[in-house]
């Protein structure tokens, strides 16, 4: 099966279309070269859909959920706290993250 050279691309974005016979669109948006959005569109069959839907089940039971990002939560905080200077900072970082994520092509961490 062929392989993205350098690994796996990061996604930035999902989205699903499903359609009335019980298939799916998935849509997965990734960063390319800087400030280039890619979407990707796959069409999954309504066996395929079933399949990936009771697999993501399955395997994510176990995994616990790693709540907001640093950044978004560190906003939602200073939101509930009606801390200015803290909303201005934490929205900077929002922005921050969202700036690197363009211009580093999606490594962003």
């Amino acid at each position: 099966m062929p392989r993205v050279p350098d690994g796996t691309e990061r996604v930035a974005g999902y989205d699903f279309e499903p359609e009335p016979d019980g298939s799916t669109v998935l849509v997965l948006r990734t960063v390319g070269p800087p400030l280039v959005l890619i979407e990707h569109r796959m069409f999954l069959d309504p066996y395929l859909t079933r399949s990936l839907l009771v697999s993501l089940a399955r395997d994510l039971k176990d995994v616990p959920d790693p709540g907001p990002r640093p950044e978004v939560a560190a906003l939602i905080d200073a939101v509930r706290a009606g801390d200015r200077p803290a909303i201005a900072a934490a929205g900077d970082a929002m922005n921050d993250r969202i700036a690197r994520l363009w211009t580093d092509g999606g490594a962003a961490v």
